[in-house]
Formats: structure tokens, C-alpha cells, sequence
């Protein structure tokens, strides 16, 4: 799965593996599934992660 990842500070979008954005974000990869399956995305301090389908 690939998703979208949003760098808060600069404004960079980035398409990563679900495994890499989740590293990116320091979290697990079933959490960030989860996060999409309930909200479509998933916010963290500096990066905004977007499912594909979303």
C-alpha cells in the first residue's frame, strides 16, 4: 500500500510504502492501517499520512 506523506514544516508530499511512512511518523504499521480505516489519515507532529483511497 502506498499512501501519501505531507511534510508539516515544508509542505513536501512524498508517495511511501505504508511501512516507510510509519517509520517516518514513529509508529507502528497497524496503527497507521487503523488510523486509516477510521479517519482516512493520520496526523503526527511534523508529517500528515493520506490513505490512496482517500
Amino acid at each position: 500500500m502506498q499512501v501519501l506523506v505531507r511534510d508539516k514544516g515544508t509542505g513536501n508530499e512524498e508517495w511511501l510504502p505504508l511501512e516507510k511512512a510509519a517509520e517516518l511518523m514513529r509508529l507502528a504499521a497497524d496503527e497507521l492501517e487503523w488510523a486509516f480505516e477510521e479517519f482516512g489519515q493520520c496526523e503526527c507532529e511534523d508529517h500528515i499520512a493520506v490513505d490512496q483511497k482517500w
